[in-house]
């Protein structure tokens, strides 16, 4: 082999390792850190947007405690059911219950972040009465609801027995330690006390000498015709049988209602503004007036 051709392989040898150690060089020092950096930044980026998602999401929890807390009952939960079961009592004396008993048991603390205190009430009273006293409960900014209300007709008399079970509930960290909240609530549908007069004059519970034919129309069974849901009534007065779909309307005595939902056991029907719920064997009387946020 020549002296010229083996520096020309010499040269070869030299230019191809060269090109290696340059490639691993910068795939090495170069392309491998900035590959590294980016993976980083997109592990650093996620995590952000997750802690800026957490954080909104902690801002609206925050947001809402707040307003809980203003809503509240008082923080000492002792001073809450004192000045609670005063607020009761008086709202059962303004409209008018007889024989008002109001009671309350002790609270019970929900895992330390916050106090449940249970009232009863019982009375005797009209169910213009129980909608007035509702309308005043509902409209009172408490952190507070109805749990069950219990009514029984006084037979003839047009008065009620009523046993209302109530809940509130006492937030640590309320703004008020010693007085109960003035705000007012936005939970009714209307302000205006006349615009649930129409549950008044369509007392189901009232009792009178002559039959009410409510009380001998029942909701017998909920179907499936064709796929679509059927409600049959059973009108004991004169032994017909009414079937009945979404929309329809119907009249028994002086009551006219439309048909609005259907569910396995329950409906609900729609009569001058007003939804009552009926289950399956109960009368039209039997009816139970929803409240308007339902």
């Amino acid at each position: 082999m020549s002296e010229n051709r083996k520096k020309l392989l010499l040269i070869l040898l030299g230019a191809i390792m060269v090109y290696f150690v340059g490639e691993w060089t910068y795939q090495n020092l170069f392309v491998g850190p900035i590959a590294v950096r980016e993976k980083r930044q997109q592990t650093y980026l996620s995590r952000i947007k997750k802690d800026q998602k957490k954080l909104k999401e902690t801002k609206k929890e925050l947001a809402i405690l707040k307003e809980l807390q203003k809503r509240s009952l008082p923080s000492d939960v002792e001073v809450a059911r004192s000045l609670y079961q005063g607020w009761l009592l008086e709202l059962v004396e303004h409209v008018g219950l007889t024989d008002p008993n109001v009671n309350s048991s002790e609270p019970s603390s929900k895992k330390g972040l916050y106090y449940s205190l249970s009232f009863s009430v019982r009375g005797r009273g009209t169910l213009e009465q129980l909608v007035q006293f509702l309308y005043e409960f509902y409209r009172a900014g408490h952190l507070h609801k109805v749990r069950s209300i219990g009514i029984s007709p006084l037979s003839k008399s047009g008065q009620l027995n009523l046993a209302i079970s109530i809940e509130a509930l006492s937030i640590p960290g309320a703004d008020r330690a010693d007085q109960l909240t003035t705000l007012t609530s936005k939970r009714l549908v209307s302000s205006d006390l006349e615009a649930y007069f129409p549950i008044v004059e369509r007392n189901f519970f009232a009792v009178g000498g002559e039959i009410d034919p409510t009380d001998q129309f029942f909701l017998s069974a909920v179907n499936r015709v064709n796929g679509e849901p059927e409600v049959w009534f059973l009108s004991r007065a004169d032994d017909r049988l009414i079937k009945l779909r979404r929309g329809e309307t119907f009249q028994v005595g002086v009551f006219s209602g439309t048909l609005q939902e259907i569910e396995e056991a329950d409906i609900v029907v729609e009569s001058e503004g007003q939804r009552w719920l009926l289950t399956i064997g109960d009368s039209l009387s039997d009816a139970y007036a929803l409240p308007p946020e339902f």
